[in-house]
């Protein structure tokens, strides 16, 4: 990847990552944006998307990181379908400890219902992200795919799901599901070698 093309990745992801701030700040928020005047609803929109570029920069660091283990991983296990095992494993492992973890340190004796909405979400925008990336590349894409959006994804909302508030769960989610579904899609045609 040239430095060109990484630069692009860069930009585009962060303006994305304030967009998905902006989007939390319209879903949410819109009742406190206007209350009072015009400068009121610029100054929180803006607070918003800078929420969001905040967001993007974590998210790019998820994707930097994914990378290089990725790129260690292939070459300390055996076989491709090896470090696919260890990785199918490492989902099902997050999903459990999603529900689980939060659960004994929020749950305050209640029901455990609620604690499996969040980790399903996840798994629904990584099947479809990765469904979508197999459809652009092939099959072989579908479970580094997987784990990127759902192990890194999870890992990059911890501050997040660390409370026991929609609102902060959604409002971390909804930039870094926009920056990691971008940079995932992207990556293909950034890596593509030019005859």
């Amino acid at each position: 990847m040239s430095l060109r093309k990484y630069g692009w990745l860069f930009i585009t992801t962060l303006l994305l990552g304030g967009l998905g701030g902006v989007l939390v700040a319209l879903i949410f928020d819109l009742s406190k944006l206007l209350e009072g005047s015009i400068g009121n609803f610029f100054v929180g929109t803006l607070m918003y998307l800078l929420y969001g570029m905040t967001i993007s920069i974590v998210a790019q660091m998820g994707f930097f990181a994914y990378m290089t283990i990725n790129y260690f991983a292939k070459t300390i296990f055996k076989t491709p379908s090896m470090w696919r095992s260890v990785q199918v494993f490492l989902i099902i492992f997050v999903f459990f400890d999603m529900i689980y973890l939060r659960y004994t340190s929020l749950g305050e004796g209640g029901s455990i219902g609620p604690y499996f909405i969040e980790p399903i979400i996840l798994l629904i925008v990584a099947v479809v992200t990765a469904y979508g990336k197999t459809s652009l590349t092939n099959r072989t894409a579908w479970v580094p795919t997987l784990f990127f959006m759902y192990v890194v994804t999870a890992l990059e909302w911890i501050p997040a799901l660390k409370e026991n508030d929609v609102h902060a769960t959604l409002s971390m989610l909804v930039p870094l599901l926009f920056c990691n579904v971008w940079q995932v899609m992207q990556l293909h045609r950034l890596v593509k070698r030019e005859s």
